[in-house]
C-alpha cells in the first residue's frame, strides 16, 4: 500500500511537472519577422533568436528574409508578418500612403557604411574623389544617398557613381572600372583585409546615432498585442545588452549565422561594429537618432519636411520599459 501511494504521489507529480509545461509550451507566442536583408548588421535579432532570448520572454519567433526593406514593411501591412527590420524611413513612406506602421526599437544605431580605396589608388581622402568613379550600391539604397549627399556636402566635381548589386561593390574596383567603393560590412572588412584602406568612415559623420534599422509594427498590433510588443521589445534589448557585454557571444553568433564567410572577417567585422557604436546598445530610438535619418530623405526629396515628425514615427515606450527593467 506504502509503495501505491509513493507511485500515485510520484505520477501527481510528474503530470504537475509536464502538465506545467505544456501549459508553458502553449503560452509561447508565435511572432513572424521580416528582415530586409540576412545582415551582418541585424546580429542583435540573431542574438536574440539564437540563444533563446526570445524563447525564455515567452516568444517562438520565425525570421524570414524579405529581400528588401518595402517586402518587409508589405508583409506587415498586409499582416503575413508582426514584425519588420529594415530603414525606419521604408516605413514612414509607407505611412504616407495610408499605412499605419510606427518604429519600436532600434537595432542599428549607427551608419555602418565606409568608403575604402585600394592601398595604391590615388584616392586618400575625399577631395581625391574629385572626376573619379565610386562604386555603390543600386538605389534605393542608404549607403549611396548618403554618398549623394555628401558629394554636395563636400562640393566633390565629376564624381560617377557606379551602382551595382548590393554586396558586389568591391567587384568594380578589383576590375579597375572604379577606384573606390561605399559598402556595408562585411564587405568593407573583406576589402580591409585585403589591403584597402578607409577614405572615408559614416560612423564618425553622426556622433549623436542614427536611426539606420529598426523594428517596425503596425500601431493595431501595439492595441490589440501590448505583452507581445513588449516581449519582442524586451528580447531585443536583451540581445544587445549581450553583445555589449561579450563581444565573444556576438562573433560566435555571427559566425554561426554567416558559415561561408571567413570566421576572421566576421569577427573583425563584428568588432569595428562594437568599437564604433554601430549595434544599438539599448532597443530607444532617441530624436535625434530618429532625426538624422528623417533628413536624409527630406534631403533628397523622398519626404517633405513635416510630413514625418519622431512623435508620429516612434513609439519609445516599450524600449524605455524595458531599459528600466533591467
Amino acid at each position: 500500500m506504502k509503495t501505491n501511494v509513493l507511485l500515485t504521489g510520484v505520477v501527481a507529480a510528474c503530470m504537475a511537472v509536464f502538465g506545467w509545461q505544456g501549459a508553458h509550451a502553449q503560452a509561447s507566442q508565435p511572432v513572424v519577422v521580416y528582415q530586409a536583408f540576412q545582415s551582418i548588421q541585424y546580429l542583435p535579432l540573431y542574438v536574440a533568436i539564437d540563444k533563446g532570448i526570445f524563447t525564455k520572454n515567452g516568444l517562438t519567433v520565425q525570421k524570414i528574409t524579405a529581400g528588401s526593406g518595402a517586402a518587409g514593411v508589405a508583409a506587415v501591412i498586409g499582416g503575413h508578418a508582426d514584425f519588420s527590420l529594415q530603414d525606419p524611413m521604408t516605413a514612414m513612406l509607407a505611412n504616407l500612403k495610408g499605412a499605419s506602421l510606427i518604429n519600436v526599437a532600434n537595432v542599428v544605431a549607427g551608419v555602418p557604411v565606409w568608403v575604402i580605396a585600394p592601398q595604391d589608388s590615388p584616392v586618400k581622402s575625399l577631395k581625391d574623389l574629385n572626376g573619379k568613379s565610386v562604386a555603390t550600391a543600386l538605389p534605393p539604397s542608404t549607403s549611396t544617398y548618403l554618398l549623394q549627399r555628401l558629394i554636395s556636402d563636400e562640393k566633390l566635381a565629376d564624381v560617377k557613381m557606379n551602382t551595382v548589386q548590393i554586396g558586389t561593390e568591391l567587384a568594380p574596383v578589383t576590375a579597375g572600372r572604379s577606384e573606390a567603393a561605399a559598402l556595408y560590412m562585411p564587405q568593407a572588412e573583406t576589402g580591409i583585409s585585403q589591403g584597402y584602406r578607409i577614405v572615408y568612415a559614416f560612423p564618425k559623420a553622426y556622433p549623436g546615432g542614427y536611426a539606420f534599422s529598426t523594428i517596425d509594427t503596425l500601431t493595431s498590433t501595439i492595441k490589440n498585442k501590448p505583452k507581445m510588443v513588449e516581449a519582442f521589445v524586451k528580447s531585443i534589448g536583451e540581445a544587445e545588452a549581450l553583445i555589449q557585454q561579450s563581444h565573444d557571444t556576438a562573433k560566435a553568433v555571427a559566425r554561426t549565422e554567416f558559415p561561408s564567410l571567413d570566421p576572421k572577417i566576421v569577427d573583425s567585422a563584428v568588432q569595428r561594429l562594437i568599437d564604433q557604436n554601430i549595434y544599438a546598445p539599448t532597443p530607444e530610438i532617441s530624436e535625434q537618432a530618429f532625426r538624422n535619418a528623417l533628413a536624409l530623405q527630406e534631403s533628397i526629396g523622398n519626404i517633405k519636411p513635416g510630413a514625418i515628425t519622431y512623435t508620429s514615427g516612434v513609439d519609445n515606450s516599450f524600449a524605455a520599459a524595458a531599459v528600466k527593467a533591467r
